[in-house]
């Protein structure tokens, strides 16, 4: 049984408490809450308040894992069990059980009483999560909520997987039991199962570790296998152990006619007795032949040598409301569960004598025994139908794909909103936008192997090597801040374009390109790193990102570079051909480089306020500059009409390609929009819509003279 470290409190007399792991899992989850899933779901909140969603978030899930134990012990003392407590570990919580599941039926409504909880906890905060979105509360309030229904239900999907020792193995167990007609066959069975499915989990720990998920997530797994593998192992080795005690009672092992003590001798005596007789570690005390109470040769020990001639053995022994009292006729598994406890032995009584003593070595004996000759079968035990395994065997690979996550991700049709919403302008007169100016975004997922598969079935889905869309050499973490960083450039630059299209002076400077990816394989992959910055191409200094995009964009594929870049203080050259990059942008050239600039200083002449996106990457820039020039100017560009628009956009006004725009129609006929602007050489690749016409521009200028036609 796993020991609890300290007690937190008591539920109906039963103590709950907390093993050391579970600090270690508590302090992770924590920080994985606040330092990663909530500010990349919830973008623009303060450190304080991560931390203060990540501490009420992993607070309330442990307490969800404790009503779920709490469920299973409250049902256990209903069918007559004893309870020695539950206790949160590193795998969440577990709730110790004494003693034999009185029938299959016991145990399978056991075994389903956590997993109620658990549900009805998840519809609670779904409830919580679905009332909260339609109420608009805070992100705070709705992170929580939203990950605490989500966090339920997965609790419920992994602990029904038909493998022992996990709730759904239990009540694969109790179906078995009550089939097969034998504990003993039931449980090695499920035992089997459990086995089987902590091998499958440490497979996919090491091929998440192998495709890149990271070491954390693959470790776990093994970690967890190796956990159920051996917790199945020990179920199995308890059950036969069962299986060798069935059948006996304690009269038939016990020690009898053992060596007793009056109560009234001295312990000096007491132990003069021990020399003398045969050595036992405990004595039965009795007075007229019935017992009073046990006396421990450990006991006595511990008085001063000095005091046993005047200590009595009454004042010394275990009373025998202290000691366990059996009859012969106890069935020797349940007599078993009695003598695990200290003292380690039991009175056997038989019509107020004492005729015996039954300790934990007696029990051992007779296991060791059978065990040697070995364990009796079982009469009237049937075999289990095959069916039966098959289902089994699907839910565990059903399981395995669903943890198992190939080195692919999907690029679907992202969120889709009108971004006029977003911008806050002041210190010059705007003008309201009668339209919308919606943008289309790209989702990307790591999906697992059953979302790969059903992806592949999908068509506003596209399926891709993960190594051509996210550098594998860089964290997930870092590169989703890249993305946001890149993201939040381009609603300057968007800014910057909109405003010179409306006529209004900008001013944009920076002090050069700085590399955050490279495509693997790519031109740029085998001469710069993340970190480095451009200064130069061919002799013409680089001051922004944009200056680069330019620079290569405009010359085909097979130009030969020279370019001048900043790494680690030092400056040097490097040289690096273009070519045609298909990932990126069908037919268009490049060296696959993804840049951001250096200390960049937008100069405009109002304030401009965006608000903060849960998105990553440029291509929302031509968005974000249609409607800042639109409220800027005069001319009504949207004419009511609902405009889709994907692509990045310079200070110039330039409008560049982007990825992923295969699908991106689907996403503007559900935001309903007329038009779909995407940049130019790219229409090609994006889907045809029945209401939505596509019109491929070069620039910001050339954008809105579509929209004024």
């Amino acid at each position: 049984m796993m020991q609890s470290s300290f007690t937190l409190l008591r539920v109906k007399g039963i103590p709950i408490g907390a093993h050391w792991s579970w600090l270690l899992v508590f302090g992770l989850l924590l920080w994985s809450l606040a330092r990663v899933l909530f500010p990349a779901t919830y973008p623009g909140l303060d450190d304080q308040t991560y931390l203060a969603m990540g501490i009420a978030t992993a607070v309330l899930f442990f307490a969800s894992i404790l009503l779920h134990e709490i469920g299973h012990a409250l049902q256990a003392m209903k069918e007559g069990m004893r309870i020695e407590g539950i206790t949160l570990w590193l795998f969440g919580g577990v709730a110790a059980f004494r003693g034999m599941f009185p029938s299959p039926g016991a145990e399978f409504r056991i075994a389903v009483a956590g997993p109620v909880v658990s549900i009805a906890l998840a519809g609670l905060f779904g409830v919580a999560a679905l009332a909260g979105d339609a109420a608009a509360v805070p992100d705070p309030v709705q992170g929580t909520v939203d990950y605490l229904a989500r966090i339920n239900l997965i609790l419920v999907l992994f602990n029904m997987i038909p493998a022992l020792p996990l709730d759904g193995g239990r009540v694969l167990r109790s179906l078995l039991w009550k089939h097969q007609r034998s504990f003993a066959l039931a449980t090695g069975s499920a035992a089997r199962a459990g086995k089987a499915f902590g091998g499958m989990l440490a497979l996919v720990g090491i091929l998440n570790f192998l495709a890149g998920g990271g070491a954390g997530g693959g470790l776990w797994l093994v970690f967890l296998g190796w956990f159920l593998t051996r917790a199945a192992d020990g179920e199995a080795a308890m059950a036969l152990v069962r299986q060798a005690l069935s059948g006996r009672s304690a009269g038939d092992v016990m020690s009898r006619d053992p060596v007793v003590v009056p109560p009234h001798i001295s312990l000096e005596h007491f132990l003069d007795l021990v020399m003398s007789e045969r050595s036992h570690s405990s004595y039965p005390v009795v007075t007229d032949g019935a017992p009073v109470g046990l006396m421990p040769l450990r006991r006595a020990g511990q008085v001063p040598a000095g005091e046993r001639a005047a200590r009595r053995v009454s004042e010394v022994m275990l009373p025998l409301q202290d000691v366990p009292v059996i009859s012969p006729r106890t069935d020797l598994r349940t007599a078993f569960e009695i003598v695990q406890d200290p003292p380690g032995r039991a009175l056997v009584i038989d019509d107020g004598s004492l005729i015996g003593i039954l300790s934990l070595s007696d029990v051992v004996r007779t296991i060791e025994f059978e065990q040697a000759v070995g364990v009796r079968q079982e009469t009237g035990t049937r075999r289990v139908n095959p069916l039966i395994w098959l289902a089994v065997g699907v839910v565990m690979l059903v399981a395995a794909a669903a943890l198992y996550h190939p080195p692919v991700v999907v690029l679907s049709p992202g969120p889709a909103f009108d971004v006029t919403e977003d911008i806050s302008i002041s210190g010059i007169e705007t003008d309201e936008v009668s339209g919308e100016y919606v943008l289309v975004s790209v989702q990307l997922d790591r999906p697992s192997a059953l979302g790969a598969i059903a992806a592949v079935f999908d068509a506003d889905k596209e399926l891709r090597r993960a190594s051509e869309v996210v550098p594998p050499d860089i964290d997930p973490e870092r590169f989703a801040r890249q993305q946001r960083d890149l993201f939040n450039e381009s609603q300057q630059l968007a800014a910057a374009a909109g405003a010179a299209a409306a006529g209004l002076e900008v001013t944009v400077d920076g002090d050069g390109a700085r590399v955050e990816t490279t495509v693997p394989g790519s031109p740029a992959d085998r001469a710069l790193r993340a970190g480095d910055v451009i200064l130069a191409i061919d002799g013409r200094a680089v001051s922004t990102a944009q200056d680069v995009q330019r620079m290569i964009g405009s010359r085909p594929a097979g130009t030969d570079f020279r370019i001048d870049i900043e790494r680690d203080g030092d400056e040097r050259t490097v040289r690096v051909t273009s070519e045609r990059l298909p990932e990126i942008a069908e037919g268009l050239a490049g060296i696959g480089v993804a840049v951001s600039t250096r200390d960049l200083v937008i100069d405009l002449p109002f304030e401009v306020q965006f608000r903060q996106r849960a998105i990553g990457g440029p291509s929302a820039g031509l968005a974000y500059a249609l409607a800042i020039a639109d409220l800027l100017d005069d001319t009504d560009y949207a004419s009511g009409r609902t405009i889709a628009a994907s692509g990045t956009v310079d200070f110039a006004g330039e409008v560049g390609p982007v990825g992923g725009l295969n699908g991106k129609t689907a996403g503007a006929e559900r935001a309903g929009a007329d038009i779909l602007l995407v940049p130019s050489g790219q229409a090609d690749e994006v889907g045809e819509g029945e209401d939505v016409g596509v019109h491929a521009v070069k620039d910001l200028r050339e954008a809105l003279e579509v929209l004024s036609s």
